[in-house]
């Protein structure tokens, strides 16, 4: 095992624990660290979806007594939508307009959960474009592996509990990584890059079940709300930054 290959594990691990807490970070905060590594794209998810899938595996399993339903568009045209995407990967124009709209809906989402009379509205839009929304989000995370933006605004906007927005956001993270290692092992030959590459999964799974989650558990429901707009607000201003 080289250094380099330990200061990934470090980084994961770290991530990790942002992930325990929110249902996402490794892929989310893991992707352009790992790029300005010098890692390209495909590199990077072999790295990073191992580790992602372990600790949404982990969420929902722990987490089924706080199951809430899941629309049945997340497999009808999101999943879809992320693999239309990830073939798109090589149009960086493409991508360099999505990274910014998903920065800004992240802000815009940030003040109206800091602003509750808005977040009727919300409600309002997510009913009405439920399907159009995930058709985006599944586009702008087989181009970015930034869709976790928009998903936690789907999530947040539609539960007020802790545990039933963090259940929400585990299980499309398991969709997500699961279609994204399917399409990486298969149809794009890199069967060999995933497997290698498990380590990350054991990894992100003895920190959740360490820390992570320990974490988790301690925080009221109005602290981790107030902390996911704080998260919402930072990774969007990021990402606006970084591109």
């Amino acid at each position: 095992m080289t250094l380099e290959y330990i200061i990934i594990l470090l980084i994961i691990g770290v991530l990790s624990v942002i992930q325990s807490f929110f249902g996402m970070g490794v892929l989310v905060f893991g992707t352009p660290i790992l790029l300005l590594m010098g890692y390209d794209f495909i590199t990077t998810l072999g790295h990073l979806l191992p580790a992602s899938f372990a600790i949404s595996l982990l969420q929902v399993l722990t987490g089924r007594s706080n199951r809430v339903p899941t629309s049945r568009y997340l497999y009808l045209l999101c999943l879809p939508g992320i693999a239309m995407g990830l073939w798109l990967t090589d149009y960086s124009l493409i991508t360099s307009w999505t990274n910014k709209l998903v920065g800004g809906t992240l802000l815009l989402s940030a003040f109206v959960r800091f602003w509750s009379p808005s977040q009727r509205l919300i409600l309002i839009l997510l009913d009405r474009y439920l399907p159009s929304y995930h058709l985006v989000m599944g586009l702008t995370h087989g181009l970015t592996n930034l869709g976790g933006g928009l998903l936690v605004i789907l999530a947040s906007g539609m539960n007020n509990e802790k545990a039933a927005i963090r259940y929400t956001i585990a299980h499309y993270y398991l969709a997500f990584s699961s279609i994204q290692m399917l399409l990486l092992a298969t149809t794009m030959g890199n069967y060999g890059m995933i497997m290698s590459n498990l380590s990350t999964a054991i990894v992100s799974g003895v920190v959740y079940l360490l820390v992570g989650n320990r974490i988790f558990k301690s925080i009221n429901n109005q602290y981790y709300n107030f902390a996911l707009s704080f998260f919402i607000t930072a990774y969007g201003i990021a990402i606006l930054l970084r591109f």
